[in-house]
Order: C-alpha cells, then structure tokens, then sequence
C-alpha cells in the first residue's frame, strides 16, 4: 500500500527563484523538519542533474540512519523529482513542481 502526500505552497517570488532555492540540496537541512535531524553527507557543492545521488544521514524516531536518493528527472524552472535508493522508506519518490 503506498502513502500519497501532497502540499502547494505559493511564494510571491519570481519561479526561477524558488526553483534555484528549493533545488539547491544544500537547503535541505533547512527545508526538513528539525527532528528528523538532516544531515547531508555528500560534499557540497552537489550538482543538480538526473542521476546525481545525494547521500544523508537522518533520525526516524530517535534512530540515525543512513539515507541515499538519486535524481531521477530535473527540469530547470520546472520540476525535479528524487527517488529513493537506500532506506529508511519502503519507497520515497518526492516531486517539486514549480508553477
């Protein structure tokens, strides 16, 4: 069974704006929840393009873990997507669409 999620949010920025913040992987620990304790561990800068995996270190109810994905689609101005390769989830494909 999987779990659909889904947010919109609206930002009165221009879209290539948000769209350079949101796909900077650097901002991540910025953009996740402070109790998951996000921790990127691939060295910065990371370069934004379909097939660059980013490497984390995350917290799951107190339990550190190890976390990979890859980006599997990356439209500048428009959208990317990261998907799961190394736990914690039994699937994690995440869109940001930029509209």
């Amino acid at each position: 069974m999987h779990q659909l999620f889904q947010a919109r949010t609206s930002l009165p920025r221009p879209i290539q704006e948000v769209f350079d913040f949101f796909s900077n992987a650097e901002h991540l620990e910025k953009l996740t929840p402070s109790s998951l304790r996000l921790q990127i561990l691939t060295p910065t800068p990371i370069l934004m393009r379909p097939g660059t995996l980013i490497d984390y270190k995350i917290r799951l109810m107190g339990v550190p873990m190890n976390w990979r994905t890859r980006i599997s689609v990356y439209e500048p101005g428009e959208r990317f997507v990261d998907t799961q390769i190394k736990r914690p989830y039994k699937s994690w494909v995440h869109e940001d669409l930029f509209q």
